[in-house]
């Protein structure tokens, strides 16, 4: 037998194994999305990759024994496919118009602003000491910033980008803002492959002369399919630059969405946010001892929230390459606490006394339940 009939064999029988191996169900044998392994015919399965780590939303064991016990939760991808797990059924992806969904979004809209109307009145009588008064003692989580970079598909496509914000922040601590930048906004719209992409906001971030003012980074990109159109939502962290996150949402041939866009109950996604340090720019109101901050109610700032203010934030290098691991706030001026709100996300500050140092800008930082409790 000659070297190239051995050859052509040895990938006869290899195509054979895969085969076999794909019926099976427990190898998939086509990748789902860019971002896993999954079969393309197996829509029951919700995936996202978190730092490194791809999860499966699976049936929770623990389900059957204990009623409290939360139906579904998610495991690293080896774990479903060593067979151990099944995939959770139970709320398949379903087609759905964009304009329903923002339509029940702008109903509950109205009905939240119907209600603080009709609150008006009893809310302007009560005086900065009883709300300060009333706020409760477990002290909420601040809502992680985040861009949306403009992308080719974010950019032609707005109501798909729109229904993604209205999701993550209805599953997440999250506050998208939208890009303004029109120089990123002409560069965005000629790009759509995610290296690309990546690539241009790790430039963007270099040529920043300071450390944004949000926490992550977003971008959409598309993937034509066989039988669907796949979405691509990449998270990159912005202190760093590097590629955080990402799941992926499809749409079928005739353009309508499959919902959920966010993977449901999206518990690795939601402890990449907690784990994330929250900070904002704050610079000198007109008033002495007033201070103006970059965030507010939609980033869930309250009265009498306290802020660590520091003067710099110093980017720390890997001392082998010199890539930035991060940043570390330096210069400590002093601690804020929020006293009114303006604006779509804006807030107004005062301390009791002047802060350490004059200063444009500088960065407000959250304190921790931790930094809290021994202050105390």
């Amino acid at each position: 037998m000659t070297n190239k009939q051995t050859a052509l064999l040895g990938v006869l029988f290899i195509t054979t194994a895969f085969c076999l191996l794909a019926s099976c169900n427990r190898i998939p044998f086509l990748p789902r999305l860019e971002i896993d392994n999954f079969a393309e015919t197996n829509g029951s399965i919700e995936t996202m990759e978190v730092r490194g780590v791809i999860y499966a939303r699976v049936v929770n064991p623990q389900a059957a024994l204990d009623p409290e016990a939360p139906p579904a939760i998610w495991v690293p991808a080896q774990v479903y496919q060593s067979g151990k797990h099944s995939a959770y059924t139970a709320d398949l992806p379903k087609t759905a118009a964009a304009t329903e969904l923002a339509d029940n979004r702008l109903a509950n809209d109205n009905t939240t602003e119907m209600l603080t109307a009709g609150n008006s009145t009893l809310a302007t009588e009560t005086s900065a000491e009883e709300q300060l008064a009333e706020i409760p003692t477990e002290i909420p989580p601040l809502r992680r910033r985040v861009l949306l970079f403009p992308s080719q598909t974010s950019l032609q496509q707005p109501e798909i980008a729109t229904l993604l914000n209205l999701e993550l922040e209805d599953k997440l601590p999250l506050r998208v803002a939208d890009c303004h930048d029109q120089a990123l906004l002409d560069k965005g719209r000629l790009l759509n492959q995610r290296s690309e992409i990546a690539t241009a906001i790790k430039t963007w971030l270099n040529d920043s002369p300071e450390l944004p003012m949000v926490q992550f980074i977003i971008f959409l990109t598309t993937t034509p399919g066989r039988n669907y159109n796949y979405y691509t939502c990449s998270w990159i962290d912005a202190q760093t630059g590097s590629h955080t996150a990402s799941f992926s949402f499809r749409a079928n041939l005739n353009g309508q969405l499959l919902l959920p866009l966010v993977p449901n109950d999206p518990i690795p996604l939601l402890r990449l946010v907690d784990s994330t340090l929250w900070w904002c720019r704050i610079i000198n109101g007109d008033e002495e001892n007033s201070y103006l901050l970059s965030a507010g109610h939609r980033s869930d700032l309250r009265y009498g929230r306290n802020l660590q203010v520091f003067q710099r934030a110093a980017p720390i290098k890997d001392p082998k390459n010199s890539k930035i691991l991060g940043f570390e706030f330096t210069k400590p001026l002093g601690v804020v606490s929020i006293v009114d709100f303006f604006g779509d996300d804006s807030s107004i500050a005062q301390t009791l006394t002047p802060l350490s140092n004059n200063f444009d800008q500088a960065y407000a930082v959250e304190i921790t339940a931790v930094e809290t409790d021994i202050k105390k």
